[in-house]
């Protein structure tokens, strides 16, 4: 029961977040772990924590038993047999246990033997093939926080794309422990929807017939952290193909239904999106359409790495240009080492002294940084967007909730644009406006899935490109074969 946080904090190094109790039920709900049929049936929660999935598991085992039979001897052994659990952390596994005697007290149990260890379930392999559900909130910490067992993650199928995240490694340590028929339900990051971190698994889940159920919780926080999460049933030996998509109702705090899915709506291009059908067939759509004649091109702007020292209000005027911040539109001056693209001597650089005297009381600050190879200290940390300042071109922010918080701003030959993206067309600026300042950006933006706080969503230069080359052919209709649909 454990999530990340985005600041260096116990939360971070550990993943703990607790899952609130409206979460669990709904887990628990959507995955079939209620009524009768739970009962000897075996379920674990292998990052349990302070044990919020246990506890709900518990009360439901004893309320289904206690049903049919008042024998409390036999309701204590089955507990034994069918409840499991892994935490990692001793205090957090002494909280466990003690939480769950405090449970069963209710229904008149002195003593339960809890099967409830405490061990890195990285290396636990005694319950694999034995579950009939694994339930529960993984640990979300990026991997270069998880020190002396990062070892132990390169021996799972599921990290295979290198620097991942811990709670998608959980996804296959969870599959592992399923039997043949189990179901596994899960709160995480839904991160695993479009990174590279989680291409091998989303081909997996695919492949395997596994997606079951997938609620999307988008901008609804479930926890104090600030991540966006999903809850993902999965299922083992599936007879149908399709899955049932939910999107989060939080002023009841429960799922609705949306629509059924097959695996071709939803898994484009290697990645996961999720909204009804009809959405995702347009979304589908733009994200594979292919014209013969490029009509825009979509960048990012500059990367100084080192924005305090370049961008300013500086007492000199020789090797400076204009600069648009595309995040805010707001405009600025920028120190623009460069002559046709390539970067100027140094020491032709530093002819004026107040130029010399700059760079010389910053030089520490500019040599700590991760330069470009090839790169030299007293230029850029990339060379993205340098050979375009002297075209004119769009700058465009890239976080946006509605067509109001849209910053387009045309910039003249000689800007410069950082912190954002350009746009570079031959397209009117009317026609541009009145393709990004619609809702039909705004859907297509949401739909891709890409949350920030706040409600607020992001995009790529890439995903930016196909919009527009969608629209601006839609707009213009296919005149002499010069478009085409791939």
């Amino acid at each position: 029961m454990k999530l990340e946080t985005t600041t260096i904090s116990t939360e971070k190094l550990k993943g703990r977040f607790y899952t609130p109790e409206f979460i669990v039920d709904n887990i628990l709900d959507l995955s079939g772990y209620h009524g009768q049929t739970i009962l000897r049936k075996h379920a674990i929660d292998n990052s349990c924590g302070d044990g919020a999935f246990l506890v709900a598991i518990v009360n439901r085992y004893c309320i289904e038993f206690l049903k049919y039979c008042s024998d409390l001897q036999s309701l204590s052994e089955e507990l034994s047999n069918y409840i499991h659990g892994i935490e990692i952390e001793e205090i957090e596994h002494r909280k466990c246990i003690e939480n769950l005697n405090r449970t069963v007290e209710q229904y008149g149990l002195n003593y339960v033997k809890w099967d409830v260890i405490c061990a890195d379930a990285l290396s636990v392999d005694k319950y694999n093939g034995k579950m009939d559900f694994v339930l529960g909130n993984p640990p979300y910490v990026r991997v270069h926080n998880l020190g002396n067992s990062f070892d132990n993650i390169k021996k799972f199928s599921f990290s295979k794309n290198g620097m991942t995240d811990l709670y998608i490694v959980f996804y296959e340590i969870g599959l592992k422990m399923l039997n043949l028929s189990g179901t596994l339900g899960y709160i995480t990051p839904s991160s695993f929807f479009n990174s590279l971190a989680g291409k091998y698994m989303r081909s997996y889940l695919v492949q395997n017939n596994l997606i079951d159920k997938i609620v999307d919780l988008k901008h609804f926080q479930a926890f104090t952290a600030t991540t966006y999460t999903t809850i993902t049933i999965l299922k083992n030996n599936r007879k149908i193909k399709t899955t049932e998509y939910f999107q989060f109702e939080n002023k009841n705090n429960f799922p609705y239904y949306v629509d059924t899915l097959s695996v071709d709506d939803y898994y484009i291009g290697n990645n996961f999106y999720f909204a009804d059908r009809k959405s995702l067939n347009e979304l589908n759509t733009i994200l594979s359409f292919r014209v013969k004649k490029d009509y825009f091109a979509v960048k990012n702007g500059f990367a100084t790495l080192a924005d305090s020292f370049f961008i300013g209000n500086f007492d000199f005027d020789e090797f400076t240009i204009p600069v648009v911040k595309a995040s805010t539109g707001k405009k600025y001056k920028c120190i623009f080492p460069y002559s046709q693209g390539k970067l100027v001597p140094y020491q032709e650089l530093t002819e004026e002294l107040k130029i010399k005297e700059y760079y010389e009381n910053c030089k520490g600050l500019l040599l700590n940084r991760s330069l470009e190879r090839n790169g030299d200290w007293y230029g850029f940390g990339r060379t993205q967007g340098i050979n375009d300042v002297y075209r004119c071109k769009y700058s465009i922010n890239a976080l946006i909730k509605t067509p109001f918080d849209l910053k387009l701003i045309k910039c003249d030959k000689g800007v410069g644009v950082y912190s954002g993206l350009y746009i570079l067309t031959e397209a009117k600026e009317t026609e541009l406006r009145e393709m990004l300042f619609s809702e039909d950006f705004i859907s297509y933006v949401s739909l891709l899935g890409k949350y920030k706080n706040g409600g607020y969503y992001t995009f790529s230069s890439k995903e930016l490109k196909n919009y527009l080359e969608y629209k601006y052919v839609q707009r213009k209709g296919f005149i002499n074969g010069q478009y085409a649909i791939s």
